[in-house]
C-alpha cells in the first residue's frame, strides 16, 4: 500500500496529538506549568500540521499564514518548556533570541508569499529555518547531559539531530529542484523528512517525559534525604536538649552543694560570735527568771503591783525573742539549700545577718555603720540565699584589713531604693583587692585569702544573677572596697 504525502502528514499530526495528549494525562498529577506548556504547544503544532496537509481544502490564508503562525507558536512553546530544565541558570537571552528569530522568520515568509508568491523560496526558508531552530534540541540535551548524564538527555540529543538532519536534507532537496509546482509531490527528500519527523517527534516527547520523571525522582530522593537529615538533626537536638537539661540540673545541684559547703565552712568563723550572742540573752533570761522566782517566794510581794517583776518579765520576753531570732536566722541560712521564693524587706534581712555578726566585728575592733533606707525596701527572692550573699560580703569586708592596719577599721552597710531597683552595698576602708586578681575576683576557686576557698564571691554572683540582679565592686588601696548588689524592686513573686 502506497501512502500519499498528505496522508503521511496527517499521520504526523496524529503522532503530535497522541503523544502530547498522553504526556499531559500521564503528568496531570504534578500540576506542572512546564508540562502544560509543552503539551499545549505540541497540540498547537499538531493543528498547524493539519492545516499544512489540507491545501486545497482550506483557504490559502489558513494554509500560508495561520498554519505558519501556529507552527511558530508551537515550536516556541516547546523550546521554552525544554529550556526550563536548565533553570536556575538564566535563560532570558535564549527566550529573547527565540522571539526575535520567530518574528523575523514570520515577516520574511509572509513577504515572500504575499508580495512575490514565491512558494519555492518560502518552502526553502521554511525547511532551512526549522533545521537551524531544532538544532537547539540537541544543545539543550547536551547541556542537561553535562549537568547530569541521563537517558532522557541523550534521547533529546538524538531527537535534535533527527530534526536538524532530516529538515536540512529536505532543504537540500528543495534547493536542487529549483522550482516548486506541488509541495506534496513524493520525492526522496520528502520521504527522509517525513521519516525523520516521525522519529524526532517520538524521541523528543519520550525525552521530555524521561527528563521530567528523572528530575522528579532526584527531587524526591533529595527531599527524602533532607527529611532524613532533618529528622536526624531533630533527634540530635532532642538528645542535646535532654543532655543540656541534665547538665543544668547537675549545675543547680553543684551550686546547692557549694552553697551548703560554703555555709558549713563559714560556721567556724562564726562559732565564737554565735556563742557570745546566744550567751547574752540566755544569761539575762536566767537572771530575770531568778529575780521573778525570788519575788514570788517573798510573801510580801504582789505579782500584779511590783514594777521590778513587770520589768523583769518584759526583759525576759525580749531576750527570749532575741535568742529566737538568732536561731531562726541560723536555721534559715544553714538549711538544706532548697529554693524558697518570698517577698520581704531588705532592711530586715540586713538586721538579721548583722545580729549574728556584731560580736565578731566587735571582737576585731571593727566599727559598724548601718544606713538603711527609711522605707521598706521590698524584694522578691530566696531570703536564705541572699542572707548568705550578705554574710559573704560582711565576712570578706571583715577580712579586708591587714594585721598592722593603722586606722580605725570601719564597715558601712547601706540599703537604697532607686526607681525599680533595690541596692545593698557593703564598704570597708581596708587596703583593697590585690590587683592581680581584680579581673578574676568572681571566678570559682579564686581568692587572695590564705585560708579562703574561692567559692564565696562566685557563689554570690551566681545567686544574685539567678534573681535577675547584678553584683559589682569598686576597689582602691586607699579607699577600700565597696561591693554593690542590685536587685529588682518588686512585690510580685518571680517565676523560675
Amino acid at each position: 500500500m502506497q501512502l500519499d504525502t498528505q496522508t503521511t502528514i496527517f499521520m504526523i499530526c496524529f503522532v503530535y496529538l497522541m503523544l502530547h495528549g498522553a504526556i499531559w494525562l500521564a503528568l496531570l498529577e504534578y500540576r506542572s506549568f512546564q508540562v502544560k506548556l509543552w503539551c499545549a504547544s505540541g497540540l498547537i503544532s499538531g493543528v498547524a500540521v493539519i492545516l499544512l496537509a489540507m491545501r486545497g481544502s482550506v483557504p490559502e490564508v489558513m494554509f500560508f499564514y495561520v498554519a505558519q503562525l501556529l507552527m511558530l507558536l508551537g515550536n516556541w512553546g516547546r523550546m521554552v518548556a525544554l529550556r526550563m530544565y536548565l533553570l536556575p541558570a538564566s535563560q532570558s537571552k535564549a527566550f529573547h533570541t527565540y522571539t526575535l528569530a520567530n518574528t523575523a522568520y514570520f515577516f520574511v515568509f509572509c513577504y515572500l508569499i504575499y508580495f512575490h508568491q514565491a512558494e519555492w523560496e518560502a518552502l526553502l526558508l521554511f525547511n532551512g529555518f526549522y533545521a537551524v531552530l531544532c538544532f537547539d534540541y540537541f544543545r539543550i540535551g547536551q547541556k542537561l547531559n553535562q549537568r547530569q548524564a541521563s537517558f532522557g538527555s541523550k534521547l533529546l540529543m538524538w531527537a535534535g539531530l533527527s530534526f536538524t538532519v532530516t529538515l536540512a536534507t529536505r532543504t537540500f532537496g528543495v534547493a536542487l529542484i529549483g522550482d516548486m509546482h506541488d509541495i506534496y509531490a513524493p520525492s526522496w527528500d520528502q520521504g527522509v523528512m517525513v521519516a525523520g519527523q516521525f522519529t524526532a517527534i517520538t524521541l523528543s516527547n519520550i525525552a521530555f517525559l524521561r527528563i521530567f520523571l528523572e528530575i522528579a525522582e532526584r527531587q524526591k530522593l533529595a527531599m527524602t534525604h533532607e527529611l532524613a537529615v532533618t529528622n536526624e538533626r531533630a533527634e540530635s537536638i532532642r538528645r542535646t536538649s535532654v543532655e543540656l537539661q541534665k547538665l543544668l540540673q547537675e549545675r543547680e545541684e553543684i551550686i546547692r552543694q557549694l552553697a551548703i559547703f560554703n555555709k558549713t565552712a563559714g560556721m567556724g568563723a562564726l562559732v565564737a560570735s554565735l556563742a557570745h550572742e546566744l550567751n547574752q540573752p540566755l544569761t539575762a533570761m536566767q537572771l530575770n527568771a531568778e529575780l521573778i522566782d525570788s519575788a514570788f517566794l517573798s510573801s510580801q510581794t504582789s505579782a500584779n503591783s511590783d514594777h521590778a517583776i513587770k520589768e523583769a518579765m518584759s526583759d525576759l520576753f525580749k531576750d527570749n525573742q532575741r535568742a529566737a531570732t538568732i536561731i531562726k536566722t541560723l536555721r534559715n541560712m544553714f538549711g538544706n539549700g532548697r529554693k524558697s521564693v518570698t517577698t520581704f524587706d531588705m532592711n530586715e534581712l540586713v538586721n538579721e545577718v548583722l545580729l549574728i555578726c556584731k560580736s565578731r566585728l566587735t571582737h576585731q575592733n571593727i566599727a559598724l555603720k548601718v544606713e538603711l533606707h527609711p522605707e521598706a525596701v521590698r524584694i522578691t527572692a530566696d531570703k536564705s540565699q541572699l542572707q548568705q550573699v550578705f554574710l559573704n560580703l560582711i565576712t570578706n569586708a571583715a577580712d579586708a584589713f591587714a594585721p598592722n592596719f593603722a586606722k580605725q577599721k570601719c564597715i558601712t552597710v547601706r540599703t537604697q531604693l532607686n526607681d525599680t531597683q533595690a541596692r545593698l552595698s557593703v564598704t570597708d576602708n581596708g587596703s583593697g583587692i590585690a590587683p592581680e586578681i581584680v579581673e578574676s575576683i568572681f571566678e570559682l576557686l579564686r581568692t587572695n585569702k590564705d585560708e579562703g576557698m574561692g567559692v564565696g564571691l562566685w557563689l554570690s554572683r551566681t545567686i544574685v544573677e539567678s534573681h535577675h540582679g547584678t553584683i559589682n565592686f569598686e576597689t582602691g588601696s586607699e579607699t577600700g572596697t565597696t561591693f554593690t548588689v542590685t536587685l529588682p524592686f518588686s512585690q510580685e513573686t518571680l517565676i523560675y
